[in-house]
């Protein structure tokens, strides 16, 4: 059994990677549990106040924006019930916590430049969660990037290796460096 941990700054393709991967471990009939931190965002987030503006935000990207001890005991009952051959994780901050990073056989980070985050970013949560570009851009403008260099992109000295998901990355040559 292996457990991948999947971490990089927002739109940096995690999701994406995590997805190529659960695609190729199931297609060699290994049976793949995927877990995303965003699925554990506690209803009542901490608050950020902008450096740039002073204003109060919501905070996603805060290591206590999400319920990293429920994600480690689910992770800990996927790895103990013996259904899984392959369990894979993802999330901003999921490298802050001592007690993930554990649990994680192999750690990626998933690296892109800021203009094809932003980019991304945009795209997603425009379709799947009805913002506007304004408001993306306000908040990446105004949290979200600071919080990338407060505690994502310091948390990558934890990863095995790098990703580099500039122009897409070779799933076949990730899936290479991880199987079982």
């Amino acid at each position: 059994m292996r457990i991948i941990a999947i971490s990089g700054a927002s739109g940096s393709g995690k999701s994406t990677l995590a997805a190529a991967l659960a695609e190729r471990f199931s297609a060699d009939g290994q049976r793949v549990a995927v877990f995303a931190s965003d699925k554990y965002f506690l209803k009542d987030l901490p608050k950020m106040i902008s450096p740039s503006n002073g204003q109060e935000y919501p905070d996603w990207n805060h290591p206590s924006s999400f319920d990293a001890a429920a994600l480690h005991r689910d992770l800990m009952a996927a790895r103990d019930s013996g259904d899984w051959d392959v369990i894979l994780f993802e999330g901003v901050t999921i490298f802050c916590h001592p007690e993930l990073r554990r649990l994680a056989d192999v750690r990626i980070w998933v690296e892109a430049s800021i203009e094809t985050r932003i980019a991304r970013r945009i795209a997603r949560n425009v379709v799947s969660k009805g913002q506007t570009v304004e408001f993306i851009a306000d908040y990446y403008l105004r949290c979200a990037r600071y919080r990338e260099r407060e505690f994502a992109v310091p948390s990558r000295v934890y990863a095995d290796f790098t990703v580099d998901n500039e122009y897409g990355f070779d799933a076949e040559e990730v899936y290479a460096r991880v199987r079982v």
